[in-house]
C-alpha cells in the first residue's frame, strides 16, 4: 500500500465534509466505530450533521475506505491529551475499525490495518501508534480490550524496520 497526494493508493475514497484545516500528523489513532455494519459507518461520518469523521475506515472484511486526505484534521478524537499535547485531532490521523466495541477483530481487518498504518509511517514523521482510550482516558475505551496490541505492533516494527 502506498500513499500519494496524502491518499492510499488503491483504497475508496469518500470525502466527507467533517474536517478542519491542515495538519502536520504525528501520531495515528485507533478506534472502533460502535457500528453493526461499515455502511452505517461510513455515512454517519460523512453526515454533516454527525460532527464526526476519520480519515480511515476498515470493514470487517478488511476494505479500506478513506475519508479525508492525511494531511487535513479530522474529528475524532474529541477532548483529549497526550505527551504534553491537548486537542489530538490537530496532531494524529484517525482509523476506525468496524466493531461494536466487544467483538474479536478479523484477521483481514488487522492485515488492512498494518497495511495501513505502515504506510502512513513511511510518509509521515509518526512518534506513536495509541488508541483512543490512551488519549481519553474514562471517556473513551477504543478500540478496546479485543485489540490485539502487542501482535499489531510487533508486526509494524517487524514488516517496516526488518528484524531489528
Amino acid at each position: 500500500m502506498d500513499i500519494e497526494k496524502n491518499q492510499l493508493v488503491g483504497a475508496s475514497y469518500q470525502e466527507t465534509s467533517n474536517k478542519g484545516s491542515v495538519i502536520s500528523p504525528i501520531f495515528i489513532i485507533m478506534h472502533y466505530d460502535g457500528a453493526s455494519n461499515a455502511t452505517s459507518a461510513i455515512h454517519w461520518m460523512l453526515d454533516p450533521k454527525s460532527r464526526v469523521s476519520a480519515h480511515v475506515h476498515i470493514s470487517r472484511d478488511g476494505i479500506v475506505t478513506q475519508l479525508a486526505p492525511f494531511n487535513i484534521k479530522c474529528w475524532h478524537a474529541g477532548r483529549s491529551s497526550w505527551a504534553g499535547l491537548k486537542d489530538l485531532n490537530n496532531y494524529s490521523i484517525g482509523i476506525e475499525l468496524q466493531n461494536k466495541g466487544n467483538e474479536v477483530y478479523t484477521e483481514k481487518q488487522i492485515t488492512a490495518a498494518i497495511e495501513v498504518c505502515e504506510a502512513i509511517v513511511a510518509h509521515y514523521p509518526i512518534q506513536e501508534i495509541l488508541g483512543h482510550s490512551d488519549i481519553a482516558p474514562g471517556r473513551k475505551e477504543d478500540p478496546g480490550k479485543q485489540f490485539p496490541w502487542i501482535k499489531f505492533k510487533s508486526l509494524i516494527k517487524k514488516n517496516y524496520y526488518g528484524n531489528t
